[in-house]
């Protein structure tokens, strides 16, 4: 699933939840190969907790949550938040230094009909859930134009989110998202024991392959999956990857991209160490996310993790975000399937999924960062 955290993207911390992690030893777990060596390396620098967040503030403000539900049934009123969601985007991407025309200009004069032509399954059948608008455009994840746009809007969004009280906009924000979920992925990774070769990585939900580029920056040497079921964006993801090789600069670089639905990934059984989910479970309706872990689950070898970065819904911003329908306005118009995300049982859904061990650590003011291990 292609994700640009929405305009309100907004933890908590690891004790426990079932089962016993290994009883090897610092030095056993730190013995293997390079590949683990990030892992061995992360600090124990936040807290870690068993304690889901999420779903209170649905039971607090069942008023405040249906009169906007119903509001945005209206198509005048949801056409209009969608257009002020895509204004603020802009406005905030001018604040922080973004030329957009600059930052596109690369990408004019692609013959991208082709471009997706290659990386498209034309047998794969794209579920209903995903056709719905998302993030201001009216194709949501199947729009060209949300493709080609992805990563400065995601630079744009993200800006504030290194700062508690959102004020504080930063140029390097995403990128400073994405390497705060490495760090605290390997922090938690290290807590459970699984300090080891991390082979195999799937990184569902890849979109235009951010996502799979960091997780190649934290492991090294790793051979790095990433599907989305946006044909779009993969055209995005590997036309970028083809310059990054032209121009010599993808040194260490071993990502594919594939379309797929990350529900029926089609890949064998126990074929991966890791498997990643950032910023796509707020995107789903519930059925899916669970269909989704328990894909993870089947696809991880004994002892393989699954890591999920996301908003933490009981994080102080969102608090703050819940008791003022404005806020919760500008966001619910560029995620549709908000309310099945915050109301999940994240934890007690990856445990039926039949993971054993669960912790979550902070990965931003308004982020979490969740790790849950198969058994051995």
């Amino acid at each position: 699933m292609a994700h640009v955290a929405n305009l309100g993207s907004m933890h908590r911390a690891g004790t426990l939840i079932s089962g016993q992690p290994p009883t090897a030893s610092s030095s056993q777990r730190c013995s293997a190969a390079r590949l683990c060596r990030p892992v061995c390396q992360a600090q124990a620098t936040s807290q870690a907790s068993a304690a889901p967040a999420g779903g209170l503030a649905v039971q607090n403000n069942k008023l405040l949550f249906g009169a906007v539900e119903a509001l945005f049934k209206f198509p005048p009123f949801f056409n209009m938040a969608v257009k002020n969601a895509r204004k603020r985007i802009a406005e905030r991407g001018r604040d922080i230094g973004i030329d957009m025309a600059v930052e596109l200009a690369s990408l004019r004069g692609v013959d991208w009909g082709a471009q997706i032509a290659k990386v498209r399954d034309p047998n794969l059948e794209m579920p209903e859930y995903y056709t719905l608008p998302f993030h201001a455009y009216p194709e949501g994840h199947l729009s060209l134009a949300a493709a080609l746009r992805a990563d400065v809007d995601g630079r744009s969004v993200h800006a504030p989110v290194m700062d508690p009280e959102g004020k504080e906009m930063r140029a390097d924000g995403d990128e400073q998202l994405r390497s705060s979920y490495t760090q605290r992925m390997q922090e938690l990774m290290a807590q459970a024991g699984r300090c080891r070769p991390m082979a195999d990585i799937l990184d569902i939900g890849c979109a235009t392959g951010l996502s799979s580029l960091e997780l190649q920056r934290g492991f090294p040497g790793a051979r790095i999956q990433g599907i989305d079921l946006s044909p779009q964006h993969l055209a995005v993801a590997t036309y970028q990857q083809e310059r990054r090789h032209e121009t010599g600069t993808d040194a260490g670089e071993n990502i594919t991209f594939s379309h797929a639905a990350a529900e029926a990934t089609g890949f064998a059984d126990e074929s991966f160490d890791l498997v990643s989910s950032c910023l796509v479970m707020h995107e789903l309706p519930q059925f899916a996310t669970k269909a989704i872990m328990k894909e993870a689950f089947r696809l991880l070898r004994p002892g393989g993790v699954m890591a999920i970065m996301e908003m933490n819904p009981k994080s102080a911003p969102f608090e703050r975000m819940w008791q003022n329908p404005f806020a919760y306005a500008a966001f619910k118009s560029t995620e549709p399937w908000l309310m099945d995300y915050i109301s999940l049982d994240l934890h007690g859904a990856l445990r039926e999924a039949g993971f054993t061990w669960v912790r979550q650590a902070e990965a931003t003011p308004r982020h979490r960062t969740v790790v849950a291990v198969k058994p051995q």
